[in-house]
């Protein structure tokens, strides 16, 4: 079985150095108190998406079959380790949620879209901010999660990540614990009931000429 890479070990420090180097700020900026936790705000909430936006204008956005033999992999993972911090303190996120518009503005910092029409419900998880797409008047029920990746091994027993965006269309309503594979599309105006899982590059509700397209 193939084991995690030395290129993944040493980008698994990357979330605790940016904590770190964000809080060594704090003893070198001037000002008060207030002040310098403004800018410990910055750091923390715009460094991220800067570097995963100039990665992802550099290298491409990473989608489909990858390995770790790929550089697509390698994208994918960095942007993966900074996104991490969020995923680790979910109150970050929900913080953002709070001031309409401020969440959409930063999901397109990352290179996300999600629209400020469409509401967001406590809990939901937004796995790969970079790679998701959710129209207007869309609703992402309680602890839905919109899924930008999936990992498995393949056949050989190498790692293998499926990376797609899933798409929330206009009107749409993701139930509560409902979940949208990569590359995932839920209709235009149609409902996922309440923990439901639509596989990878796959739509909800199926129609006849999907399996023509496939």
């Amino acid at each position: 079985m193939e084991q995690p890479g030395a290129f993944s070990l040493l980008f698994n420090l990357l979330p605790l150095l940016h904590l770190a180097s964000g809080i060594a700020l704090l003893g070198v900026l001037g000002g008060g108190t207030g002040s310098r936790l403004g800018w410990l705000a910055l750091w923390i909430y715009l460094l991220p998406p800067f570097c995963s936006r100039l990665m992802i204008a550099v290298w491409g956005r990473p989608e489909g079959s990858l390995t770790q033999d790929m550089p697509a992999y390698r994208v994918w993972w960095v942007l993966t380790q900074w996104q991490i911090l969020f995923n680790r303190f979910p109150w970050l996120e929900e913080g953002l949620r709070l001031v309409p518009g401020l969440y959409a503005l930063w999901i397109a910092m990352w290179g996300g879209r999600l629209s400020p029409r469409a509401y967001v419900a406590p809990g939901v998880w937004i796995t790969d901010r970079h790679a998701v797409r959710v129209e207007a008047g869309a609703v992402l029920g309680m602890k839905s999660i919109l899924c930008g990746h999936l990992v498995r091994r393949d056949e050989a027993g190498r790692w293998l990540v499926l990376a797609g965006t899933p798409v929330v269309e206009a009107e749409a309503i993701l139930g509560g614990d409902a979940r949208l594979g990569p590359g995932a599309i839920l209709r235009a105006g149609e409902v996922l009931p309440t923990g439901r899982f639509v596989r990878p590059f796959e739509a909800w509700p199926r129609r006849q000429d999907d399996a023509a397209d496939q």
